[in-house]
């Protein structure tokens, strides 16, 4: 083999495109070593309430400090460490290839059990303080007990119940946390109606049955926004965010548990969206090896945001979701861009004939 064959087997396995540093290089060994360490892994900085089952909160008191900590620390924070190498392959993935392996894997998924147990944590921004305040997140563990792929019984969530959470959001809202005498979760407002996923976007919300939607891809979509004209809600403005964002939710573990036919069905329409994108990162912000999808849209009061979600590498499960403020709106104006106004992270996921 020739000094020439080599450098141009190297450069076809290179994942940086030519294009990249066209021109730059003096000689194809000066332009393959260029190539090399352009692909090296860089740091970067581095979640819909549906109906159907009982809910119960609880406002956990400092007592419980011990476990809060242990909650939090799955929250993804302001400065996060250096996020984990991208796995290779993982830039040739697109949005139709994971999710075309996703509802494969749905539809292979043999019965586990009647009920799926699932914990977790959810995170969320909330506003405090007088004037002009300051912001904290509150991290909340999550308990959820729902029937398997349709099967009878009744479902369960709590949230709180075993642990909760609060710190500031920088430095500055540090200084303004302290000097308010560091209020603890059980000082915070009481939510309204507290969910996994706020609603940022003004969803109306898709209450229909899966299995009743066609199992074509190109007509499942069209069916849901079908749904919502015949329950007299408005359309959407932008039906493909809506789709994406709904779609998720109805994939989520913690509140519904969907059959293998339906999850699959979900996924093929998700693979159809326009504006869907593949994120770099091979792994979810808790450091557990992910594939990574992402939708970016104007919301009415929360500005730019990034819906992302993150699924197993070897299952059609959502492990991650969260949102990420790229330009804040009227009613988070004080979040610097990339703050990230919710998440949730499923840690385990089991399967069981009892509740």
């Amino acid at each position: 083999m020739t000094e020439q064959d080599a450098m141009t087997r190297l450069a076809a396995a290179n994942p940086v495109p030519d294009a990249d540093v066209h021109d730059s290089a003096a000689s194809t060994r000066a332009l393959v070593l260029q190539r090399a360490v352009l692909a090296q892994p860089r740091s970067r900085r581095p979640g819909f309430l549906l109906p159907g089952p009982k809910w119960r909160y609880a406002v956990v008191p400092a007592a419980l400090a011990a476990v809060a900590a242990a909650a939090f620390a799955v929250v993804n924070r302001t400065s996060p460490p250096p996020r984990p190498p991208v796995q290779a392959g993982a830039s040739t993935a697109t949005p139709q290839s994971i999710l075309a392996a996703a509802a494969t894997q749905a539809e292979r998924e043999g019965p586990r059990g009647q009920f799926v147990h699932a914990t977790g944590t959810v995170a969320r921004i909330v506003h405090l303080g007088p004037g002009a305040g300051y912001d904290v997140i509150r991290v909340d563990t999550v308990q959820s007990v729902q029937p398997a792929a349709g099967l009878p019984g009744e479902g369960w969530l709590t949230i709180g119940e075993r642990g909760s959470s609060v710190r500031p959001l920088t430095a500055a809202d540090a200084t303004a946390y302290a000097a308010d005498g560091s209020p603890g979760p059980a000082k915070l407002p009481a939510d309204g109606e507290q969910t996994l996923y706020p609603d940022l976007a003004g969803d109306e919300p898709y209450a229909g049955e899966l299995g009743d939607l066609p199992d074509d891809p190109a007509r499942t979509g069209p069916a849901m926004l079908a749904w919502l004209a015949e329950a007299g809600q408005d359309l959407p403005p932008d039906p493909q965010g809506w789709l994406f964002r709904t779609g998720t939710k109805l994939l989520d573990t913690f509140t519904a548990v969907a059959g293998g036919a339906d999850r699959a069905k979900i996924y093929r329409m998700l693979a159809g969206l326009t504006g869907v994108r593949t994120l770099e990162a091979g792994a979810d912000p808790l450091g557990r090896p992910a594939r990574a999808l992402a939708y970016t849209a104007t919301t009415p009061r929360h500005g730019l945001v990034e819906w992302q979600v993150y699924l197993g590498p070897d299952s059609d499960r959502i492990t991650y979701t969260q949102a990420v403020v790229r330009q804040p709106g009227a009613a988070n104006a004080g979040l610097p861009a990339g703050a990230v106004q919710y998440s949730t992270a499923v840690t385990a996921v089991t399967w069981s004939d009892k509740p």
